[in-house]
């Protein structure tokens, strides 16, 4: 199974990607870990992508991100595509808790050696900056072009809800 997992910042999509991780045994690949190196240096566009590509070569992988540029084929050879489309304020409740929760703790789905923060660069990301009319059109598309692959969340529990048939069906 390959699967890509894309959506707004705050919105579930590394827990969810944990949660898929955890319940198929599938290498998962949080594209946030390839973006930065410690303290937060981004690192270069051939790096990510060097990095993906052989992170792709497996034969089952979760990609979790979205850097539309890189790896445009991530795509075409995952078999599902979830899009997480969440209010801006729930998505900036949810960054709020995880950074309580994260506070003393590295999570797995940034790279070593960078803190959480919270900073008002990051909170105009979340309500405004990561939400503009291009990544509007950038999901569209994904959705449109891949309909038969794509699952669309829009509220915590369309995920929890998936999670539990996803658990009930192997069971």
């Amino acid at each position: 199974m390959k699967v890509v997992i894309l959506g707004y910042s705050g919105a579930g999509k590394s827990t969810f990607a944990k949660k898929l991780h955890l319940h198929y045994d599938i290498p998962v690949l949080y594209l946030d870990t390839v973006h930065f190196a410690a303290n937060w240096v981004e690192r270069s566009d051939h790096d990510m992508e060097t990095d993906m590509r052989q992170f792709m070569k497996q034969d089952a992988w979760i990609l979790e991100g979205n850097y539309r540029r890189l790896c445009p084929n991530r795509y075409q050879e995952a078999d599902q595509i979830f899009v997480f489309k969440m209010n801006r304020f729930l998505c900036i409740y949810h960054v709020i808790q995880r950074r309580i929760k994260y506070r003393h703790h590295q999570r797995d789905s940034i790279a070593k050696g960078c803190k959480e923060k919270i900073d008002f660069s990051f909170f105009m990301w979340v309500l405004f900056t990561g939400r503009t009319k291009r990544r509007r059109k950038f999901f569209k598309t994904i959705e449109n072009t891949y309909q038969d692959k794509v699952k669309i969340f829009k509220h915590r529990k369309q995920m929890k809800r998936y999670l539990r048939e996803i658990d009930y069906k192997n069971t």
